[in-house]
């Protein structure tokens, strides 16, 4: 059983995730630490990125963090050449970052449109070319991408923008995956249902949010999932238990895309 479990270990990996300042990310981020892995904390959150990393380090794990606009090339570029430079390495990737403003469709201008793409579909593709860049010198790794149950089924309304973005980050998903697998890279991701994080609730608090989420019964597996849900699917992907597995899409909903 011992060896077995340890194929979900991380120790003396070196792990990048995202938008790890707070939520999903940060759920992620502290996952990895506590089993092994040297998390990078990235986030454009510099000073909520710095509470994460100290947290995971009063715990005994190992973390920094690092301020970074994954929509900015030249700082992603950077970021990723610094992260190498200092840890002599890239095993896993998690892109997490996105922004999730919610607008009616009518009223979505081309500005809106732009910046959430800029973030949640550039982002994503910015980190992962990098990233693989990096990989490719050292002989594989892990990218865990984060879409949303979003991307599959419209499942509230005002959404329009974010569901185009996170159908991006599917594609990108798939075609990485199946570009730079014989790099030994794989690439795969996951589309968490409702978690009611404080990023999330901020988001529709200035819109009223309707749709068929919103249904009762909805959820077969009842009520929203938490970060650490969400976080236990990107340790699979990420780790070695999932070696055989690559360009895939896997919904932590609770089951309510098959409800």
């Amino acid at each position: 059983m011992g060896t077995y479990l340890n194929m979900f270990r991380l120790d003396d990996k070196v792990a990048v995730v995202t938008g790890a300042a707070s939520g999903i990310g940060q759920g992620i981020a502290e996952l990895f630490a506590s089993i092994g892995a040297q998390v990078i904390v990235a986030d454009i959150d510099l000073q909520a990125a710095l509470a994460v990393a100290k947290g995971i380090e009063e715990q005994g794990g190992k973390a920094c963090a690092m301020q970074v606009d994954v929509s900015d090339e030249s700082k992603v570029i950077q970021a990723f050449e610094q992260i190498v430079a200092q840890f002599g390495g890239l095993d896993i990737l998690v892109n997490n970052a996105a922004i999730f403003p919610k607008r009616p469709f009518l009223e979505v201008e081309t500005e809106f449109w732009d910046k959430l793409q800029s973030v949640n579909l550039r982002g994503t593709f910015l980190c992962l070319r990098e990233a693989i860049k990096h990989m490719k010198v050292f002989g594989g790794g892990s990218i865990v991408n984060i879409s949303s149950v979003s991307s599959m089924q419209a499942v509230v309304y005002h959404n329009a923008a974010y569901n185009a973005s996170k159908a991006g980050v599917n594609a990108l998903t798939r075609t990485t995956a199946l570009e730079f697998a014989t790099d030994g890279i794989r690439v795969n991701a996951v589309l968490p249902g409702g978690v009611p994080t404080a990023g999330a609730k901020a988001a529709s608090s200035a819109i009223e949010i309707k749709g068929p989420m919103l249904g009762q019964g909805r959820i077969p597996l009842g009520g929203m999932g938490e970060p650490l849900d969400i976080a236990n699917a990107v340790l699979f992907f990420a780790s070695p238990a999932s070696r055989y597995i690559t360009g895939q899409l896997l919904a932590v909903d609770g089951g309510f895309l098959v409800s």
